[in-house]
């Protein structure tokens, strides 16, 4: 199958490469593709095709193009959102206009919450940030007592691959 990006590099572009001069394989392109792409110049099945080296080789392979639609109305779309409750909402892969009426209806519904609801173009770069509660086991004096909600604990933290462990700093002297 033809990746998204229209056989234009990558691992499917390298296959293809391999693949296309012989007539037992064969490429499926789904639904759309750029204007100038390899998977549109194939999809006319001209008799060779130039590899990325510059070289040519002989377009011997099946070329299928199929007509395949996973997209997502407005309701559909809102509702999984309304489910999922992201902090994040990046739009890609569509029309500008429509990617624009999208958004401006997503600010709309999520109004009163802090959803961060963006629209990059093509290429561009976005930054994310993610919170998430730390949670580390104690061992030696330190868990003796659970400490009361604001109380200052002091011990030294130690991480090991994804365990976490506090040891108190009588323990962490002896280590």
């Amino acid at each position: 199958m033809a990746s998204p990006n229209g056989l234009q590099s990558g691992l499917s572009r390298e296959l293809f490469e391999m693949w296309c001069s012989d007539k037992k394989n064969a490429c499926v392109i789904p639904r759309y593709v750029m204007e100038g792409t390899l998977a549109k110049l194939i999809i006319n099945e001209p008799k060779e095709v130039t590899l990325m080296n510059g070289l040519t080789a002989p377009l011997n392979m099946q070329v299928h193009y199929i007509s395949f639609l996973a997209h997502a109305d407005f309701a559909q779309t809102s509702m999984f959102l309304k489910e999922l409750m992201p902090p994040n909402i990046i739009l890609v892969h569509g029309e500008a206009n429509e990617m624009g009426m999208l958004k401006q209806k997503l600010i709309t519904q999520f109004a009163d919450r802090n959803t961060k609801i963006i629209s990059p173009k093509n290429c561009q770069s976005v930054e994310m940030y993610f919170y998430s509660e730390k949670m580390a086991k104690t061992i030696g004096k330190l868990a003796e007592k659970t400490p009361e909600v604001g109380e200052t604990v002091n011990g030294l933290l130690v991480k090991k691959a994804l365990l976490v462990k506090k040891l108190s700093v009588e323990l962490a002297c002896l280590v």
